[in-house]
């Protein structure tokens, strides 16, 4: 091994099958060379092919070194590879977690530039819903010079997200003990109090995979003494880490009794450790009580009590405040005494028919981690119970014949300040219920609704009834039609005395359930993903239909004609008033915001704006395809940010002026200043379909602000129907303001003259490309480091220019802002072209080579076949709308081989049922008159008086 390796990865590996290959491809695919790290993977006695999988990267990568053990645990796994590593630094990684493509260059690039012998970065939750931003380490990773005493660090006790200095850890032969809970906690701090450099890397380093319920196999699934004993031995070391770090860093003091009598920031520190300890023991030890034995349980309680009477009273009570639902004083490792304290009841019905899915929901129940909550449930459903393992001592049987039965006995029989009935089609993320109930423990309220998500769509996705629900009553309407929207109690957690005290029960149809609740009762409306809808795609519009709400559901969603006159497509100052944003210090002194009062007095012009910030003086995509069929008076304001005075002044004249604004992309101007009732704006937005995430659910800048610039939209035009719930849902607007109107620049696909105008003008330029078959290259951007104007695919040109048939041609079409060079020298069959657009040169093409481009959209309005050229996604970090890769209507290729096999294979390149599923689901409002239909509602109003 060359002795100036750089790094030393150590990766224990425990029946890590099913995530390994991804593990692996993330870490021998980073930016660093081969010969700067080496990959120490120590197969820690599995009995699955996870020895199979290491052999055959250990045969193509020549830095993997694999090591086999008899089952060890982790620690013991990590120690292996400790003696055998050589790296200037050590990273230490989970089998199941995937590693930033530059992170191991990022830190090490940190650790010499700052002489670091700790750099600690950040990282981010995976789960099969979504990427998840942990925010729990945005002020340390920002630091340069990182106290080891910040309490900040005590936080974060993963290794994953640091770079250790092995010099150090050999000076003071510092080892993981050997226990089965919190040792990387243990090995941390030994490592921490003897730093003397600690630096923040602002940088994601790894994705965390955070398993869904259904295949969690964390170490706390089960709670054991053993388990619990180890957890204290971890913290008895580390407090005892602290206390000798604080009597050495500070010899004034000879005990450590001293240092805290004398030190209030000494003694706030231990007491952390001491306050985080108990959190640990709450939260994922005592909040397993129904697992526990008898035993277990009165062990684990002992312990608590014991750690509570260290704590002083400032963090106990700060223990209180977090913990609200705890009564600490009074905790009991007795089941009965435990059911007194119970806060919550849940009710679930369930029978033979129902079966799979009441088993899932109540699952779902029995993972709540929450002691205090009691789940009534059918005396005839206890041996299914049983059979599956599920059974609980605060599962409480109660004879009934129908659910209605069910409910009510429930809620007349309840002992507990708050109840929920429950859907067999509904189940809950773990914690819910304990959110909900600091919900209750801060907030007076009658009851709380969750929205409902759809866990089936893609990605968790809000049910469209939920956020239509959520606009009627910001807007306070609570007629039939805003209730049948939800016609469900499983989302809606109740005080149990407000139902009694409004004589509200199951006597009452669901409808009127609801109406009395909203009309009599304080509410709270909340969007956490609590309550998650676990049925089928085909179905979930069906789900909280019933025989009252069904002809209503159907006039709501019925595809109808609106003008720009239409009540639900009007601004409503209920809806958007409270989420317009004041217009940032940082420009509120400049000319242009002085001269915005004076605007709004001006009298308003009968205009169309075309306003637009992706080019300069002109129009481009959707506007400049509008625009020939807007009569009357218009204007372009087009700049692309940054604005300087001027072209902030013309965008607000222009906005604050104009009859009608039209758009095609984010305008900041429109969220800090509420526009006249008789103005209108229209969203024509810049992508077909819906790919990757945007608005709320997919933004750079904080939410709230995201959703001020959509607040005062009238109206969204999209290109199919079936999609127009995720653009309400991105852009936080009311569904009927979101209209498949069609995408006016897709008119161009079925205007035969002017394709073949077009293809003229392509030939002209390139004459060569006649009688060929041309293949377009059109990748997305890569946000690599920040900068998107490289980019650098994962293709070996030369070999590829060698494999291509001899009558095909690439065009390699790169996004906009890749303005770099991206082949490294010409070739008579690779070109990299710029003088047309990616779209123009689609006419042309045989065949569409992308990854994660929204151009997809637009190419499946030809019929021709696309690949989908995907060597990053493992590593891609955008989420996406669509189901990737079910949805693609195209196969992917993970590898240059696999995909130069397809296209020398022509017999392969068809179409399926899924290009047509495709395009009916993303494209079916793109018929070539989109630009007629927009323009006909435009020009209707604007001929208005």
């Amino acid at each position: 091994m060359k002795k100036d390796l750089k790094i030393s990865v150590i990766i224990p590996a425990y029946n890590a099958e099913k995530y390994l290959t991804e593990t692996l491809d993330s870490v021998v695919s980073q930016t660093m060379p081969d010969s700067d790290y080496d990959i120490i993977i120590v197969n820690d006695g599995s009995s699955d092919h996870t020895a199979d999988i290491l052999q055959k990267y250990k045969k193509s990568h020549s830095n993997i070194t694999v090591i086999n053990q008899e089952n060890g645990g982790p620690a013991s796994a990590r120690n292996a590879g400790l003696t055998v590593a050589k790296g200037e630094y050590i990273y230490f990684f989970d089998a199941d977690d995937l590693l930033i493509n530059n992170a191991l260059e990022a830190m090490f690039t940190k650790a010499v530039t700052k002489s670091a012998d700790l750099v600690i970065g950040t990282y981010d939750v995976l789960n099969t819903y979504k990427l998840s931003a942990v925010h729990t380490l945005d002020n340390l990773v920002t630091l340069d010079d990182i106290d080891k005493y910040n309490t900040d660090i005590l936080w974060t006790f993963s290794l994953s997200n640091k770079l250790f200095k092995r010099e150090l850890i050999e000076k003071y032969t510092l080892r993981f003990p050997d226990i089965s809970y919190s040792e990387d906690g243990a090995f941390l701090v030994q490592f921490l109090y003897l730093s003397s450099k600690i630096t923040g890397l602002n940088q994601v380093i790894f994705h965390y995979r955070r398993y869904n319920e259904e295949d969690a196999q964390s170490i706390t699934a089960s709670v054991s003494k053993s388990k619990i004993r180890d957890y204290l031995t971890a913290h008895e070391m580390i407090l005892d880490c602290a206390k000798e770090s604080f009597l050495r860093d500070f010899p004034v003091y000879t005990t450590i009794e001293d240092a805290m009598a004398d030190n209030e920031e000494i003694s706030d520190y231990l007491n952390t450790i001491i306050h985080k300890e108990l959190l640990i023991l709450l939260n994922r030890f005592y909040a397993k009580f129904w697992t526990l034995d008898s035993s277990t349980a009165q062990f684990l309680l002992a312990q608590i009590n014991d750690k509570l009477n260290l704590l002083d009273m400032k963090s106990f009570c700060e223990l209180r405040a977090a913990l609200p639902e705890l009564p600490l004083t009074a905790l009991s490792a007795d089941s009965e005494e435990v059911l007194k304290f119970a806060s919550l009841t849940a009710v679930l019905y369930g029978d033979d028919s129902t079966k799979e899915n009441f088993l899932s929901c109540l699952k779902s129940l029995t993972e709540q981690n929450m002691v205090f909550i009691k789940i009534i449930v059918p005396s005839s459903m206890k041996v299914v119970i049983q059979t599956k393992k599920l059974l609980q001592k605060n599962i409480i049987f109660t004879d009934c014949n129908s659910k209605k039965n069910l409910f009510n006995k429930a809620l007349d029989e309840a002992t507990t300040s708050h109840i929920v009935f429950c859907d067999e089609k509904i189940v809950y993320s773990t914690g819910a219920f304990r959110r909900v109930n600091k919900l209750f423990s801060r907030l007076y309220m009658d009851f709380v609704t969750e929205a409902i998500y759809h866990k089936n769509y893609g990605s968790l996705q809000p049910l469209i009834y939920s956020h239509i629900t959520a606009d009627f009553l910001a807007s306070n309407q609570y007629d039939t039609l805003c209730l049948g929207m939800e016609a469900t109690l499983a989302n809606k957690f109740f005080s149990v005395s407000f139902l009694r005290n409004q004589n509200i029960n199951f006597n009452l149809d669901i409808i009127d359930f609801l109406d009395k609740c909203y009309h009599t009762g304080y509410y709270l409306y909340n969007f956490d993903e609590l309550v998650i809808y676990n049925g089928t795609e085909e179905s979930f519009l069906k789900y909280t239909e019933t025989e009252k709400s069904l002809s209503l559901l159907k006039e709501y969603f019925k595809a109808k004609s609106v003008t720009l006159n239409s009540p639900e497509l009007l601004y409503n100052p209920l809806e958007s008033g409270e989420k317009f944003r004041p217009i940032p210090e940082t420009e509120a002194e400049q000319p242009w915001a002085k001269e915005v009062e004076k605007l709004k007095k001006k009298k308003l012009q009968n205009k169309v704006a075309f306003v637009s910030v992706r080019s300069d003086g002109e129009l481009e995509g959707n506007a400049l395809a509008l625009y020939p069929y807007i009569k009357g008076e218009k204007e372009i304001c087009a700049h692309k940010l940054p604005h300087d005075n001027d072209a902030a002044l013309a965008m607000s004249e222009a906005i604050l002026t104009s009859k009608v604004i039209v758009t095609d992309d984010y305008v900041k101007y429109l969220r800090y200043f509420p526009l006249r009732p008789e103005q209108r704006v229209i969203q024509l937005w810049h992508a077909c379909g819906a790919f990757k995430k945007f608005g709320q659910r997919g933004t750079n800048i904080p939410v709230p602000t995201d959703i001020a610039t959509h607040a005062q939209y009238n109206l969204v035009s999209v290109s199919g129907e079936q999609i127009r719930s995720i653009y309400a849902d991105a852009f936080d607007v009311n569904y009927q303001k979101v209209q498949a109107l069609g995408v006016p620049r897709t008119d161009y696909y079925f205007n035969k003259k002017l394709i073949s105008k077009k293809k003229r003008q392509i030939y002209l330029k390139h004459p060569k490309l006649l009688f060929k078959s041309v293949l377009v290259y059109a990748p997305t951007f890569r946000d690599t480091d920040g900068n998107r104007n490289e980019f650098h695919p994962e293709i070996d040109f030369d070999l590829l220019s060698k494999s291509l048939l001899p009558n095909q041609v690439l065009l390699i079409c790169p996004h906009p802002v890749m303005d770099a060079p991206i082949l490294p020298h010409k070739y008579h069959n690779i070109l990299e072209v710029r003088d047309f657009s990616t779209n123009d040169y689609m006419l042309i093409s045989d065949m569409l080579i992308t990854d994660y481009s929204s151009v997809i959209f637009e190419y499946a309005l030809l019929g021709k076949p696309i690949a989908f050229f995907c060597y990053d996604l493992l590593r891609y970090d955008r989420d996406f709308y669509l189901k990737y890769p079910d949805d693609l209507p195209g196969d992917i290729f993970k590898t240059q081989e696999e995909l130069t096999e397809y296209l020398r294979s022509p017999e392969k390149q068809v179409l399926t049922d899924k290009y047509t599923a495709f395009m009916q689901k993303y494209m079916s409002a793109c018929d070539g008159h989109s630009c007629k239909r927009i323009a006909a509602l435009i020009n209707s109003y604007m001929e208005e008086n």
